[in-house]
This record gives structure tokens, sequence and C-alpha cells, in this order.
């Protein structure tokens, strides 16, 4: 019997600027493009480990936002925002991003923007994915950002491949 070692996508040393997440994913370039960019497939993948995301919302065009909620209660709401920087579909992708806790009293807490460029470059009958996140203020942030990303790439290896 072998055990299946982890993947490992994060390329960085955890808690460095820039976060730089890899990886080889069996499909094509308008495949993975596409699991980033159709709320469908957003929420397949782009969940917290330990549950799921509650909507995606996107809005595919430069200065078209997008909203990913990972958490929702009476008392508050926790998500990711930001909005398309540049589109090469099936090529780039750059986005800004913010982490945000919305209350029910109003107040709204927010992170400072950070900035996410995506590479999607065919490779045989695969796609290279190459994605930098950079801008993160905090070595704290930049490693829950990085563990973030890496989990988030298992479950795209394994959305692509199906």
């Amino acid at each position: 019997m072998t055990v299946q070692q982890p993947r490992k996508f994060l390329k960085s040393e955890p808690g460095m600027e820039p976060v730089l997440v890899e990886g080889l994913f069996r499909a094509s370039p308008e495949r993975v493009f596409r699991a980033f960019t159709e709320p469908k497939d957003v929420q397949a993948w782009f969940v917290p480990s330990s549950g799921n995301l509650v909507s995606a919302e996107i809005d595919l065009k430069i200065g078209g936002r997008w909203c990913f909620v990972i958490e929702r209660t009476a008392e508050k709401q926790i998500h990711f925002e930001g909005e398309y920087l540049a589109l090469d579909p099936p090529n780039r992708l750059e986005f800004s991003w913010r982490h945000v806790q919305e209350f029910a009293d109003g107040r709204r807490e927010a992170t400072d923007a950070s900035h996410v460029t995506v590479t999607f470059t065919e490779t045989g009958k695969a796609t290279e994915v190459r994605l930098r996140h950079e801008a993160i203020k905090t070595e704290d942030a930049r490693r829950g950002v990085g563990g973030g990303w890496d989990g988030c790439f298992g479950r795209l290896a394994d959305l692509v491949a199906a």
C-alpha cells in the first residue's frame, strides 16, 4: 500500500512577500480560467477547509467586482472582495483583494487591498497556473493567505480533472 503525499502548491516561504502558488492542472487553459471566473466552479473549489462557500458573485469585466462569501450569520458576514484589473482569457487574470467583515450593527472591517495576478500557460495536455498575491501587510496574513491558496489549489486540481 502506498501513501499518497499531500500536494504542495505554495512555492514561497510561509509568511514571505509575495505569496507564490503554482500548480500543473490536467485541463486546458480555457477550463482552468473558467474555474476562476464562473461562480458555480468557484463555489466548488474556493472553500474554507472547514466548510463551504456561501455565495460567489462575479462581474467579469475590467472594473467589475467580485465577492466570495465564506460565512454569513445574523451577527456578521465574512467575505473576500475586489475588482478585476486585467483580463486576458484564458491567459491572465488580475484582481484586487480584500478580506472583509460586516457586522449587523453596520460596522465594516476590511484589510487594505492586496493584488493577485494569475497566469495560465498551456503545457502539453495540462495547464501551468502561477498565482502571485502581493501587498499583504502582515506576515500572519501572508501565512493565512498562502495556506488558503495551497488548500484551494488542491480542490481546484480535483475539480478540473473531473
